[in-house]
């Protein structure tokens, strides 16, 4: 027969477990949706006021974050993480019919990071999305995408067309110089290989720019 003490050791064990899968399962509750900012805020940290008190709707993830133990920050991040995921990937199998609807899809990639990344979109011959790909990360006003890393990728995926899209961590969606250099080599490219870039969108926060709503391809 088993001890009083085995006994109280399996049950601390299978508390300790329970009370881990509640903390993770708690961050999809649909329960938490009815909460405020602040009181979602009051869940995740034990700094509640003085976040609280620092709170507007461009308030930094990253600093919240910090206010976190290390185990909570590991699962906030990642519940996070997840979210986005899913937002982006719900939407890959639409058609890219406009610039709204490539905005639409890389807008939960793009739109909250600190640096710059530059995706290729391949298409079908439907202008069906197959799948987003990261092609490289730069610091907080440059990235550097290399044409022929591009053109690979979407040889890959026997792509017929694309589109691009990259963000601009200061909200600033203006084209840089280097912006409208890339988007012309990319085009040029495209057209060699028979691949048509169809679009370029620069993402900064809910706004973005769009080279062929622009006119400029």
């Amino acid at each position: 027969m088993k001890t009083t003490k085995q006994q109280q050791g399996q049950k601390t064990q299978r508390r300790a477990k329970k009370n881990a899968q509640g903390v993770q399962l708690s961050l999809f509750d649909s329960d938490l949706r009815a909460l405020t900012d602040r009181e979602l805020i009051e869940e995740l940290t034990p700094h509640a006021d003085k976040v609280a008190e620092d709170w507007e709707w461009s308030y930094s993830m990253e600093r919240l974050f910090n206010q976190l133990t290390p185990q909570r920050r590991r699962i906030a991040v990642a519940a996070v993480e997840l979210y986005r995921r899913r937002e982006g990937k719900g939407k890959l199998a639409e058609r890219i019919r406009s610039s709204v609807s490539i905005h639409r899809i890389m807008q939960p990639y793009l739109a909250h990071l600190e640096v710059e990344e530059f995706w290729v979109l391949p298409l079908s011959n439907s202008c069906r999305l197959i799948r987003p790909v990261r092609v490289s990360v730069g610091g907080i006003d440059q990235t550097l995408a290399d044409v022929r890393t591009v053109m690979r990728k979407l040889l890959e995926v026997g792509a017929t067309c694309f589109a691009v899209a990259h963000n601009h961590p200061s909200g600033d969606i203006r084209p840089s110089r280097e912006d409208n250099r890339l988007t012309e080599a990319l085009q040029e490219a495209g057209v060699l290989m028979n691949i048509k870039l169809i679009d370029h969108v620069i993402i900064g926060g809910d706004s973005y720019y769009s080279y062929m709503d622009d006119g400029a391809i």
